[in-house]
């Protein structure tokens, strides 16, 4: 929080985190790999709750009508993908949440809900906004599960 504006979001910080990634893989720097630990470090403790499923924003800027977001596990998943292999804690992360998809979130005819209210469900495909993007970072975590299996044991994803 810079005191410039009033919220964090879940998915921005995703980008952020993977972008400093990328930059970390192209130019390896001490000064990048410490702002990833930092920024990791804050992910953890304020964008996922006591579950280790994301929560939208580390400070809301105004109210909300709902509690999850699927494009905030969509990018989870992506960034879990991309640095597990540096923190456990989001191989953890990676686990709890396609856990949690699986379990909760696709619907009988194959689509994902959209949003989590605070009362029921947002059921409504939204393909551009979220359903693509978690279609996405699943494929992903598949195709890499032959790496990941070697350090997390996938055998345990299943529905809770």
């Amino acid at each position: 929080m810079d005191g410039k504006r009033g919220f964090v979001d879940h998915f921005h910080t995703c980008f952020v985190l993977k972008a400093l990634a990328k930059i970390q893989a192209l130019k390896p720097s001490t000064a990048c790999m410490t702002a990833i630990e930092r920024g990791v470090d804050y992910y953890v403790s304020h964008l996922l709750d006591a579950d280790g499923l994301p929560r939208p924003f580390s400070k809301a800027p105004r109210l909300t009508v709902y509690r999850r977001e699927l494009y905030d596990y969509a990018e989870c998943v992506n960034l879990c993908v991309l640095l597990g292999d540096s923190f456990p804690v989001l191989r953890r992360t990676l686990i709890t949440v396609l856990n949690d998809f699986v379990a909760r979130w696709i619907k009988s005819d194959g689509s994902f809900r959209s949003r989590q209210l605070l009362l029921g469900w947002d059921n409504v495909p939204m393909h551009r906004w979220a359903q693509a993007q978690m279609f996405r970072s699943v494929a992903l975590f598949l195709r890499q599960q032959r790496t990941m299996e070697e350090k997390t044991d996938v055998r345990n994803l299943r529905p809770v």
